[in-house]
């Protein structure tokens, strides 16, 4: 799996009222000219950009909105400069599955009433066509975001950015096919939302792998890669003197199965229950240490086989360009702070320092030894953020922004931090985390991420809660 983010990819969209094309065909010949100077602008500022011809006709719209959806981009900007009726583009941008934004794109910037004619106005009216397809989207319960602004000035590129990685997140989490093994942890039920309808309506599919096929997979794992990974740990943990060679392998064979069958089912996440797993003698493996690959990869990754948070994950790798796994562990009331942390696993390229490889043991049912990830992870800005669902089975997105302090906790291990949310009083702040039904798996991103989030809720229908 590749780890590096691709440049972010939209395509644009734009629209003519027939009308137009009957009694001033010049028209759409000059639309055409100012959507290919904006596309070129935005590739100027590092986007992928596609275009096509204007569309006037339902018909042509929809073989539009097809093309796009099989190139995958991460945004179908609707470029609106001037009037395209709704009942044009209603029924295309209601079946796509690309997350839409409308943008009643305009040449002219400033309003100078000596000079606004019929010329300018011929490219500079669509606002109130966003407000026709956006009340009938409305109406029909499609979601989309809306962008107004001109590309000259100073916040609109941020804006529109933050729009594409949110297009990029949901597009993400839809091709992400996660695995999970191990099925849930037993009882813990604030993670299995796998039924609701938002998962449905994202388009994300679960595929379940059996404990049988994966003991299969690490008993025939191949020999030289098994021996790759032995060397890739080698150079990059810090190797605890007490694992040995044998528990090196053991681990590789692991990694090398599970990447294994990512490759079969062309995933790119995995929930893993680590009970399970460690408790059948074919396994007897959490996996912490290929999870922590995985994810240093790209990859998305969630405990407890939470196929769902592992989705998300990796939709805020990409993104965000690194997200890791984590939990809140336990709250300094006094100086408001969290520890954030969890067994063994955790995303490596967002360490402060070289991780360590450490051995670890669940004494239960079928004793088993197993490598862990140790790290501190690195200070500075960051946000954590929770998918889950209101009562109505909607999506919900909840962020908590603020940093992770320079802070060390020298007598833990796992990956690991002190975190400071930026709201001053962390009773309320979690208070208010239970009561709008936050669950207990988190992202954790290196970046105030609220704009995309809010953006991505926008897009995916799902409401956003800042906390």
């Amino acid at each position: 799996m590749d780890n590096t983010t691709p440049k972010l990819r939209i395509a644009i969209l734009s629209g003519i009222l027939e009308l137009y094309n009957r009694c001033w065909p010049q028209t759409k010949q000059r639309l055409q000219v100012f959507v290919d100077e904006t596309a070129e602008r935005l590739r100027g500022q590092g986007f992928e950009v596609s275009t096509g011809a204007a569309v006037s006709s339902a018909e042509q719209a929809k073989e539009v909105c097809k093309k796009v959806s099989a190139e995958r981009c991460d945004l179908l900007v609707v470029s609106l400069s001037l009037y395209c009726p709704s009942g044009v583009l209603q029924e295309a941008l209601k079946e796509t599955d690309m997350p839409v934004l409308l943008w009643p794109a305009q040449g002219m910037y400033e309003l100078t009433p000596q000079s606004y004619d019929p010329e300018t106005i011929a490219l500079n009216h669509g606002v109130h066509a966003v407000q026709d397809i956006a009340n009938v989207l409305g109406r029909n319960g499609k979601a989309f975001g809306v962008i107004h602004g001109h590309v000259e000035q100073e916040d609109f590129l941020e804006d529109f950015r933050s729009w594409a990685q949110a297009g990029r997140a949901i597009g993400a989490m839809r091709l992400a096919k996660p695995v999970q093994i191990g099925g849930h942890f037993e009882d813990m039920l604030d993670l299995q939302v796998g039924d609701k309808n938002f998962i449905k309506e994202t388009g994300v599919t679960p595929i379940y792998v059996s404990q049988k096929e994966f003991s299969r997979l690490i008993k025939a794992a191949d020999k030289k890669a098994v021996q790759e990974y032995v060397q890739s740990y080698k150079e990059k943990f810090n190797i605890d003197a007490s694992v040995s060679e044998e528990l090196l392998e053991k681990t590789a064979r692991g990694n090398v199965a599970l990447d294994n069958i990512l490759a079969k089912h062309q995933s790119t996440a995995c929930g893993l229950n680590f009970v399970e797993l460690c408790n059948d003698e074919g396994i007897s493996d959490a996996l912490h240490t290929a999870a922590s690959m995985l994810m240093a990869q790209g990859g998305g990754y969630a405990g407890e086989g939470d196929w769902v948070a592992a989705a998300f994950i990796y939709g805020m790798q990409q993104a965000f360009g690194a997200a890791s796994f984590s939990e809140i562990f336990s709250v300094g009331y006094k100086d408001n702070r969290l520890a954030l942390k969890h067994w063994g696993e955790g995303n490596i390229t967002m360490a402060r320092s070289k991780p360590m490889l450490r051995p670890s043991k669940l004494p239960d049912k079928h004793p088993a030894e197993f490598a862990i990830v140790d790290f501190e992870f690195e200070p500075g800005e960051a946000c954590l953020i929770n998918l889950s669902c209101d009562r109505d089975g909607r999506g919900q997105l909840i962020s908590l922004a603020g940093e992770i302090t320079q802070e060390h906790l020298p007598k833990a291990t796992g990956p690991r931090a002190v975190f400071k949310p930026e709201t001053k009083d962390v009773r309320k702040l979690l208070t208010d985390y239970a009561y709008q039904g936050g669950s207990h798996h988190l992202a954790l991103v290196k970046s105030d991420g609220r704009k995309t989030l809010e953006r991505m809720g926008k897009l995916a229908g799902w409401s956003y809660i800042s906390l």
